[in-house]
């Protein structure tokens, strides 16, 4: 899909370019027209595909089809408006509308995306490969993967661990995209120049993973609702990337395969507390 948006920017440039010249201005036209409407029809076919494929009595399938119907139906109105009024376009605004275009069909793909992933946590045919091992490093690795981005925030990740290695019986796999979308969220939501504070607990029944920032918070009456499918709870981020709002389900279905849970604590205005237990086996 992005081969086709790239193409379609690049035909755009060309025609920009050399829309004083009459005599190949109209094999640009055609050809921006031709991929215009293969883009639109590409999303309009994932977007029937997906209707076909699902049972609409399920809940969480409406709730898909709803959050796809705008993004969708944006992309294809400014593609409509492009193509039937192509020759009055200024090069500026071209830019702007095969931009929105652009947005909205990745926003659908990456819903799509997401909700094969998170499809995927509720088939009771997914197996989980339990090893024992070092706890302690992966949540390092773990942070490692996000410094680039909490630094381009000027955010701080400061970590309180314990001196020891903590040997725990996990999926390394699983349990890394569990605490990676915690994380990934506190950085999200958090201002610049603050900081996000990791600590880990250990005793002989249990492994205490603390997430706290200073972030937005999130409001009293939304609390009981954040682990719901596709539940938003606001839009107040400077994260360029609108949110799906299947990360954390998908953390509070992974954090269940490892008899855990997760919990949270939160003020408007002073940041939230995201407590993740992993009990030891007996």
């Amino acid at each position: 899909m992005n081969n086709s948006f790239n193409t379609v920017k690049f035909t755009l440039k060309r025609y920009v370019i050399l829309k004083k010249d009459p005599k190949i201005v109209n094999n640009y036209t055609d050809n921006l027209e031709e991929k215009i409407v293969e883009l639109s029809l590409r999303l309009k076919g994932k977007n029937k595909e997906l209707e076909d494929a699902i049972e609409l009595n399920n809940l969480t399938f409406k709730k898909l089809i709803h959050n796809l119907k705008n993004p969708v139906g944006v992309a294809f109105s400014f593609s409509e408006m492009i193509l039937e009024g192509l020759q009055n376009y200024t090069p500026d605004k071209l830019e702007r509308h095969i931009e929105i275009i652009k947005n909205s069909s990745e926003f659908s793909l990456n819903l799509l995306n997401s909700f094969a992933e998170f499809h995927r946590y509720q088939s009771t045919d997914l197996k989980l490969y339990f090893a024992t091992q070092n706890f302690s490093k992966v949540l390092l690795e773990i942070l490692e993967n996000f410094k680039k981005k909490a630094n381009e925030k000027g955010i701080s990740i400061q970590t309180h661990l314990p001196k020891n290695d903590i040997e725990y019986n996990f999926d390394k796999t699983e349990l890394t995209k569990a605490i990676s979308n915690v994380l990934d969220n506190a950085i999200r939501y958090s201002p610049e120049n603050t900081a996000i504070q990791i600590s880990v607990f250990e005793n002989k029944n249990e492994i205490n993973v603390i997430i706290a920032d200073q972030g937005i918070g999130i409001e009293e009456n939304h609390l009981p609702f954040i682990f719901n499918d596709f539940f938003v709870v606001n839009t107040y981020s400077n994260d360029t990337k609108k949110c799906i709002g299947l990360g954390l389900p998908i953390t509070k279905r992974i954090l269940a395969m490892h008899n855990g849970t997760i919990t949270t604590e939160s003020q408007i205005g002073k940041g939230s507390i995201f407590t993740i237990t992993l009990p030891k086996e007996s």
